[in-house]
């Protein structure tokens, strides 16, 4: 049995209430309109801003991809132009030469049709992405400066009930004081797992915790136990205090 003095189990039913009081408060800001509608706004605009930079990446990928396609061809044009000019020179007298140097143009002429293709497909991508990014850049704005107005108004609507928790947190401090530490640390471990209700106060034969009726017997042996510790309701195990 964990000793406790009288006062010490009828401080325990105000510290109860205060626990009570702080847990509401609690579920009150949590469960705020303004917070879940800040939720709900931040999630879309973690998703959307995911999505704009990895759009933003390839985009910026895409038009690096195009800077060297139009790179590539235009050497391999300018090559093609100076084939074509030794070609038409009059200075290659050999037949093998020439036949050789057609082919290197013609070879130069597919390659440049390749990479025009592949330089069409990525203008055709990065148009696509261009305006997607556009788009996705508005609706960031758009939800940022959403997140901010709902973030204003949840504090604001906070106010009042961070004030009573703050008070409530203070109430709770006092109400520990001068109590056997071996006391609030059974109530502290008792107390999350009894659904936040560790104390009950025994309402004529009725546990207030878990709303049974004591036995005379078990009347008896509460009396007898409150009066050297801590008293335990045999149907809820919560701690009894009585009158």
């Amino acid at each position: 049995m964990i000793p406790a003095t009288r006062d010490e189990q009828r401080r325990l039913l105000e510290l109860q209430r205060v626990d009570t009081t702080i847990r509401q408060l609690e579920h009150r800001r949590t469960n705020l309109d303004e917070q879940k509608a800040l939720d709900d706004n931040a999630d879309t605009l973690r998703r959307v801003a995911a999505e704009y930079s990895s759009s933003s990446e390839e985009l910026d990928g895409l038009q690096r991809r195009q800077k060297h396609l139009e790179e590539d061809i235009g050497q391999v044009e300018g090559r093609r132009r100076s084939e074509e000019g030794r070609m038409y020179s009059g200075l290659i007298n050999s037949d093998r030469e020439l036949e050789a140097l057609r082919g290197e143009i013609s070879a130069l002429r597919s390659r440049k049709n390749q990479l025009e293709d592949q330089l069409l497909e990525v203008m055709e991508r990065t148009e696509e992405l261009d305006s997607l990014v556009a788009t996705l850049r508005l609706r960031h704005s758009e939800l940022t400066a959403a997140v901010e107005r709902l973030t204003a108004a949840r504090d604001a609507a906070a106010v009042g009930i961070d004030a009573e928790l703050e008070t409530a947190r203070v109430r709770r401090v006092a109400a520990t004081e001068g109590m056997s530490p071996e006391v609030v640390t059974v109530y502290d471990d008792l107390r999350p797992r009894k659904g936040g209700i560790a104390v009950a106060a025994l309402e004529g034969r009725t546990c207030g915790g878990c709303r049974l009726d004591l036995t005379a017997t078990e009347m008896e042996e509460a009396k007898e136990r409150s009066a050297r510790g801590l008293t335990r309701c045999e149907q809820c195990d919560r701690i009894l205090v009585l009158a």
